[in-house]
């Protein structure tokens, strides 16, 4: 699930200081839909910082986490727990 936030809520990093280590994040735009990538100088950039729009054209962000410990890697399980007969 994901679980935006309102825009306002956003804190654009500080860049000097994270570089370009920082996480991407997903950003929503009502009529566009969401863009995967980061909002510098109030600009929305894509996760290959390539210019994406304004950033006041952003409603929501979340951000997004990979799969932790608790997902089971598919070929581990057996086929019973796989539904294969």
């Amino acid at each position: 699930m994901i679980c935006w936030k309102h825009i306002d809520e956003f804190i654009e990093p500080n860049w000097e200081k994270m570089g370009p280590k920082a996480p991407a994040m997903l950003f929503w735009r009502g009529e566009k839909g969401a863009v995967f990538g980061y909002i510098r100088d109030e600009e929305l950039f894509d996760y290959k910082w390539m210019y994406v729009c304004d950033s006041n054209k952003v409603t929501y962000f979340s951000e997004v986490n990979g799969p932790q410990g608790n997902v089971p890697e598919f070929e581990k399980l057996g086929p019973t727990e796989r539904n294969e007969t």
